[in-house]
Formats: structure tokens, sequence, C-alpha cells
């Protein structure tokens, strides 16, 4: 009889272990969470002042810096040399295109990162870009298939992908709004609802769950 209960004993023992390594285990789980959020705010914080235009050709030997400024004079906004810090096209070589392939020209163009020296120019760019949405490369004088030319925040990695699955998801959920603001991506139903922040995938989970999560 001693021994069946120090068995037993010795089993409540081993189980009492095996709840707190696994709480333990959490608990390191949810630092390194935290901690690789924390890193993701900073590194969105670093790209505040810059701006992403997609959507121009690229060509070899070619001026940013001009197409830049003549993009900005399209959409009714101002940018000279004292405004920038640096211009660049980001990203890998895209292979070419074949010409008779629909919007080929987008497809291997990198995006084009600017940043500006004072976030209020950033975003006075934003706005004129977003008010005219129509902006195509051939606006810009530049040969070729007409391409239309995007703007928008430049985004980390974390939150570029968790923009793209919240954009994929509001269609699903019959969501009206999803937006990017200052590095924050919101969602709304319909207009006069109250916006809802998304900052990490718990977040979006839990506002528009895939079926697997419902």
């Amino acid at each position: 009889m001693d021994e069946l209960v120090r068995g037993m004993s010795s089993n409540e023992n081993r189980l009492t272990k095996l709840e707190k390594r696994d709480q333990e285990i959490i608990n390191l789980h949810a630092s390194v969470a935290h901690l690789q959020n924390e890193l993701n705010i900073q590194a969105q914080q670093g790209l505040r002042n810059e701006i992403e235009i997609v959507g121009i050709p690229e060509g070899n030997n070619e001026n940013l810096e001009h197409i830049v400024k003549v993009a900005a004079q399209k959409v009714g906004a101002q940018l000279k040399d004292v405004d920038v810090d640096w211009i660049t096209r980001v990203g890998p070589r895209r292979l070419a295109v074949p010409p008779n392939v629909p919007d080929g020209g987008s497809r291997m163009s990198r995006p084009i990162v600017v940043r500006l020296l004072r976030r209020s120019k950033r975003d006075q760019l934003l706005k004129a870009f977003k008010s005219r949405k129509t902006l195509t490369s051939a606006d810009l004088g530049i040969i070729g298939s007409p391409i239309k030319i995007f703007c928008n925040e430049r985004l980390t990695k974390e939150n570029r992908l968790l923009f793209r699955e919240a954009r994929a998801r509001a269609k699903t959920h019959d969501y009206a709004f999803c937006w990017c603001n200052q590095g924050a991506i919101y969602i709304r139903k319909r207009e006069g609802k109250a916006a809802t922040l998304i900052r990490s995938k718990h977040d979006l989970d839990r506002h528009l769950p895939t079926k697997e999560d419902i």
C-alpha cells in the first residue's frame, strides 16, 4: 500500500513538473513574440519618412530623381532636391517579361523607394498620389503600354505580409475598407462604423478568422 502511495505521489510530482515546464514554454513563446513585435515596431518607425512607388517601368540608365519629380508634379505636388534624402529601386532585379504578356512591364519593374527628410513632405506626397488614382506610366512620358502607378507607405516585411493577408480576409468577410496609416493597419466593415486596428496575426485571426479558425 505504501509503495502504491509513493508511486502515486511520484507521478503527481512528475505531472506537476511537466505542467510547470509547459507553462515556462508558453511564457517563453510569449516573450519571443513580444520581442519580435517590438523589433517590428522599431523597424517600422525607421521607415516613417519613406514611400514606395510601384508600376514605373525600369530602364537602363534611368534617372530616378527626374522620374519621381515628374510623377510628383503630375499629381500636383512639388518635390525639390532639399526634400529628398535618397531614391532607389529595391529588391532583386527581375527577369524580363515578353512584350506580348499583359502588364509585363509592371511585373518586371522593381518598386522605387523615396526617403524624404521630413515626414510632412512624405504625407503630402501620399495624399497627392491618392487624389490622382488614374496616374499611369504614359503620364510620365514613358514609352509602352500604360501601367497604373501606385504610391504607398513603406512597410516592413512583417507588416507588408500582414497587410496583404488583412486585405484578402477583409474581402472574404465583406469589409468595405482595409487601409494602412502611419504603418498601422485598419479595417472597417462599412462607412460610419468604427475602425479596428490590426497589429498582429492574432488580431487578424480574432477579427477576420479563416474557416480553420472558426
